[in-house]
């Protein structure tokens, strides 16, 4: 009987399960057109890595908010500059996640992760490390650099055509279905 009540008492503290998943950054060439240069950047969250560009293709692109800011949709980044994705010094790197963060312009809006929490903010500890915070600062996980990240061209399928990891989190957020369209 002791060891039973151990056992329930053991269960009954054990945080919850934790996930991986990883951050892809993906960036156009940049492209210039009389004067004008143009480059996009789009993200994409992978529950694995290494991605095949199969994977990417038949996985949602999010683009970045044209002003920084990303309290009304999209994605920003303090860090995150005209170089290619794996020099960005990133120290803060914030995703929208409430209920309309994947088609908002649909009748079925979903967040990016199995919750909504407003926002999902990653900000700079030191040595590639980021604490994961929602929009009321509480912690959600860790996220790290990857000092070696994989790198791919994918033209052919998706608008941004160089995609390139920038971070692997663990956390209890697990990334939403409707980000994988694997009937394309």
């Amino acid at each position: 009987m002791r060891s039973s009540l151990l056992v329930l008492l053991g269960l009954t503290i054990l945080p919850p399960a934790l996930a991986d998943f990883m951050i892809y950054i993906g960036k156009s060439n940049d492209i210039t057109d009389v004067g004008v240069t143009f480059s996009s950047s789009e993200l994409q969250i992978h529950d694995h890595a290494p991605l095949s560009c199969s994977d990417a293709g038949h996985s949602v692109s999010i683009s970045a908010s044209s002003n920084n800011d990303a309290s009304k949709g999209r994605w920003a980044c303090d860090g995150c500059s005209a170089k290619a994705p794996r020099d960005w010094i990133i120290s803060r790197f914030e995703m929208y996640n409430h209920n309309d963060a994947v088609g908002h312009s649909t009748s079925h809006p979903v967040p990016l992760f199995n919750r909504a929490t407003g926002a999902v903010t990653l900000y700079g500890t030191g040595d590639g490390n980021y604490d994961m915070l929602d929009v009321n600062n509480t912690f959600l996980g860790s996220c790290s650099r990857p000092r070696v990240p994989q790198e791919m061209d994918c033209w052919e399928l998706i608008s941004a055509t160089f995609l390139t990891h920038v971070f692997s989190c663990t956390s209890d957020l697990v990334p939403n279905d409707a980000l994988y369209n694997p009937w394309d």
